[in-house]
């Protein structure tokens, strides 16, 4: 309830109101499928069940243009409810991730999802268990000549990750690969994001604010005012067009069960991204204040 006003309010303003034609899309490397900027992440009203809160955000998420959401453990099941009942599966793009590694326990895993999302085949399977991939990264591919997903990849948020993962994009073995990546931990635009553009594969960023540090650090700030020039209202499109604005990443997620957040945060898919000059001034601003 004490969110529905803020979901109004956002509704009603012109500029959001066009987004859904407006927001920017990217093409996923090796297929013709374009996938809109700005992703959902786990939020905590799917990890919560929370159908009804749930079903809010998503509509107004799919409304204004986002299609990519991330989920995992309760999370599958509450978004596969609302896919199934809204029949969703050409607007949303799925991230589902796989716990099991046993390929037996794997199959039933992902198959209990499918069941919840009405059937088919899903869009991405993600798996966290890197260091398994890397010893038998076919296990996954053979999901994909099974008719389970379309897509694979792996998803870690820390830099120590970064090495596995380029092991797998060197062999050819991942689709899609999830890292962090902003303001305050730029190190994946040093060799990760380049090699997977050289090599196609998709890249999906994940802590844009760092869990809400970011927020924490920047609060007592005002916007610098040359972020117009790029079409940024808000300190959380400063962090978003700055992800944006590197060529390599498809698509950046956000996590929040808030839709004046959700709404500000897929405002960063609109209008212009920052250049390299521009771009070197936020960092600089970043580290200033932090």
């Amino acid at each position: 309830m004490r969110y529905a006003g803020a979901g109004v309010t956002a509704l009603a303003c012109p500029a959001v109101a066009e987004m859904a034609e407006r927001i920017a899309s990217r093409r996923i490397p090796g297929s013709g499928e374009r996938l809109p900027v700005i992703g959902l992440g786990n939020s905590s009203v799917f990890r919560e069940g929370d159908v009804a809160r749930s079903r809010d955000l998503l509509t107004l998420f799919m409304k204004h243009g986002g299609a990519y959401v991330d989920t995992s453990g309760r999370s599958r099941f509450t978004v596969g409810q609302f896919v199934r009942e809204k029949n969703a599966h050409d607007r949303l793009f799925l991230g589902t991730y796989v716990g099991a590694t046993d390929p037996h326990e794997m199959r039933k895993e992902l198959a209990s999802v499918q069941e919840a999302q009405g059937g088919g085949t899903l869009d991405l399977v993600v798996t966290r268990n890197i260091g398994d991939y890397v010893d038998d990264p076919w296990k996954y591919q053979r999901l994909k000549d099974a008719g389970v997903t379309r897509y694979v990849g792996v998803a870690r948020h820390q830099a120590r990750f970064y090495e596995p993962m380029m092991t797998l994009i060197e062999a050819g073995a991942v689709d899609f690969v999830q890292a962090n990546y902003s303001l305050l931990e730029p190190e994946a635009e040093q060799r990760l994001l380049p090699m997977a553009r050289d090599k196609g594969v998709a890249v999906v960023t994940n802590r844009p604010f760092i869990n809400g540090e970011y927020f924490s650090i920047v609060r007592a700030h005002e916007l610098p005012y040359w972020a117009v020039e790029f079409d940024c209202r808000s300190w959380a499109q400063f962090s978003l067009k700055f992800i944006l604005s590197n060529p390599a990443v498809n698509c950046v997620l956000t996590e929040t069960s808030n839709p004046e957040h959700a709404v500000d945060n897929l405002g960063a898919g609109l209008g212009l991204l920052p250049d390299e000059k521009t771009r070197q001034r936020m960092l600089d601003v970043m580290r200033q204040i932090a």
